[in-house]
């Protein structure tokens, strides 16, 4: 029999190649997993700089004290039109409908901090935040009012703080299929927001932008790409995938909230008799297919048509047009009733056509 000494010392040479051999696989390993990274930083960092010379901003960078926000005017008149883009979107995202609106009024898409052509943000995103550097933007860019409000989606709450803080500067409002603010306590969009795999991803994919993953795998295009899109969206897609496909960008949508404490409400209120349109996606084009399961899908539309009526009651001046054949992006898909009911609330203003409100619910 050996002793524990001896038989370490015969066991030595043994164990000896296999562990080096280990050890040789790991380090390579750990190269390579180097390398790998590496090339997806230097890959991000150049694609980055491409598109940005590939795509300069439209507009101007204008600076509103520690912060550049990009805003893109053109057509002349009053009210000036605002378009504010929806949770994730640049002002790329209005390109169908400005040039339109453009031949009758002043029209600006602008972007909010962290995405676009603006800078960074540097407080947290708040729908307060967010509105009141849209009224230092307005200020410094020397943009008047009246205003027509038009916002997307998550756009649609900034507007409203922004209303209910310039209520004598707002002439009217128009809501492209706007989100409501208590949606995540609202079944089933309720179960979706309380999701710990969603809140696991929204928080971890920031981490991965850097090193080129959402880039590679075509997470950024496919953000902007629906099935039959409009030929002239098609051509923008490169454009608004650049403007995404940056970390600021990530980050900036993780960190945008909704009225999850209940302070939105604080901060707004009833539009009076201010004209309001709400526009609605089709129910029949099922716009939450990735999101619910078959059998809660029927319930996300009814619950999502009927906070949109409670949208149009904001306003005792009001209409709610449903967009017959589009899904949630109607600015994209139907731009053509985006600028008619915004031409509407201009004309409107201008003592042109009196603002009819209408009790029923149209369907175009």
């Amino acid at each position: 029999m050996f002793s524990m000494r001896e038989y370490a010392t015969i066991s030595a040479p043994l164990s000896s190649p296999r562990r080096l051999r280990f050890r040789r696989v790991f380090k390579w390993l750990i190269i390579s997993i180097g390398l790998i990274v590496a090339a997806g930083a230097v890959f991000q960092f150049s694609m980055t700089l491409w598109e940005s010379h590939l795509y300069p901003p439209p507009g101007k960078l204008v600076d509103i004290g520690g912060l550049r926000l990009h805003i893109n005017c053109t057509g002349a008149g009053s009210p000036a039109v605002i378009m504010e883009s929806g949770p994730n979107d640049s002002s790329v995202i209005w390109q169908l409908v400005q040039p339109e609106i453009s031949k009758f009024t002043r029209v600006c898409s602008y972007d909010r901090a962290g995405f676009g052509w603006s800078d960074a943000p540097n407080e947290p995103r708040s729908s307060l935040n967010i509105a009141n550097e849209l009224a230092r933007l307005l200020t410094r860019a020397a943009v008047p009012g009246p205003y027509v409000l038009v916002g997307h989606d998550f756009g649609t709450l900034d507007l409203r703080v922004f209303t209910a803080q310039h209520r004598q500067e707002v002439a009217g409002m128009v809501f492209v299929d706007s989100v409501h603010p208590d949606i995540h306590h609202r079944p089933p969009f309720n179960v979706a927001a309380q999701s710990t795999l969603a809140s696991f991803y929204y928080r971890l994919i920031p981490w991965t932008v850097p090193f080129g993953v959402p880039r590679i795998l075509g997470w950024c295009r496919e953000n902007f790409t629906f099935p039959d899109q409009p030929k002239e969206w098609a051509r923008l897609v490169p454009e608004a995938s650049a403007q995404y496909c940056r970390l600021q960008s990530w980050c900036a949508e993780e960190a945008q909230v909704t009225d999850e404490n209940g302070s939105f409400f604080a901060n707004t209120g009833p539009l009076g008799d201010m004209p309001l349109i709400v526009l609605s996606h089709d129910p029949q084009v099922n716009d939450f297919g990735g999101f619910f399961s078959s059998a809660d899908l029927v319930k996300a539309e009814r619950a999502w048509m009927e906070m949109q009526g409670e949208l149009r009651g904001l306003s005792s001046r009001n209409k709610w047009i449903v967009a017959k054949g589009s899904n949630h992006w109607i600015q994209l898909f139907r731009p053509e009733l985006v600028v008619a009911t915004v031409h509407e609330v201009v004309n409107g203003d201008h003592g042109v056509a009196p603002f009819q409100a209408d009790p029923e619910t149209e369907y175009k």
